[in-house]
């Protein structure tokens, strides 16, 4: 593959990604409602690049990581990586996929630099 094609192929599409966990109550443990972890999430990597989600504690940034890994099966959505739907894989095909995968979690304590502002440490090449 030349270069230029390299760039342009797309590794991981998530497509309208939804990861929904039900609210039960009572003794019988009914479903009352939904809190709605991930609702509508889309993007696209492509070969080379990296993805950082970046947001308030509990905002899903954990979740989708997690759905990409299949840990949680989500809602709804697609997830394909290297033009397989990883949503749809057997546990066998599952268990490849997911050695060429890698989730990184930072601290921010420790990786940011207190006395710059956040928009000046995003905006470094």
């Amino acid at each position: 593959m030349k270069g230029e094609e390299l760039a342009q192929e797309i590794l991981l599409e998530v497509r309208g990604l939804k990861m929904y966990f039900p609210v039960t109550r009572g003794l019988l443990r009914r479903k009352v409602a939904d809190v709605k972890a991930v609702d509508g999430v889309s993007f696209k990597l492509r070969a080379g690049e990296t993805l950082g989600l970046v947001g308030e504690s509990g905002c899903g940034k954990t979740t989708i990581g997690r759905c990409i890994l299949r840990l949680y099966n989500p809602t709804e959505g697609q997830i394909i990586f290297q033009g397989e739907d990883i949503v749809k894989l057997p546990e066998d095909r599952l268990r490849e996929v997911r050695r060429k995968i890698s989730l990184i979690f930072q601290d921010p304590y420790s990786s940011l630099d207190p006395r710059q502002k956040a928009a000046d440490i995003v905006g470094e090449p």
